[in-house]
């Protein structure tokens, strides 16, 4: 399963959102996704792929741009882990 059906089963599970209407390119404000829906949604992201989101906001404005930042994280803290080994 891809990073990006994790997310949008996430985001269609916290928002009560079809999936189906959730288009990856879509602005979360036009999909009524709230900020605070976002952060639980980050939350459980670093919970699920075991990741630690940047002490800084990143800014995400679509699905995409959701799931692109944990692909990023997974890949910097992959590549963190097996530099340290």
């Amino acid at each position: 399963m891809s990073t990006l059906t994790i997310v949008q089963e996430m985001i269609a599970t916290s928002a009560e959102i079809p999936i189906e209407k959730l288009d990856p390119n879509s602005p979360l404000e036009a999909l009524e996704v709230d900020s605070l829906t976002v952060l639980e949604v980050m939350f459980d992201l670093e919970e699920k792929f075991g990741i630690k989101m940047p002490d800084e906001r990143v800014p995400v404005r679509t699905v995409q741009d959701i799931a692109d930042v944990v692909d990023r994280l997974i890949a910097e803290q992959s590549a963190g882990r097996s530099s340290a080994q």
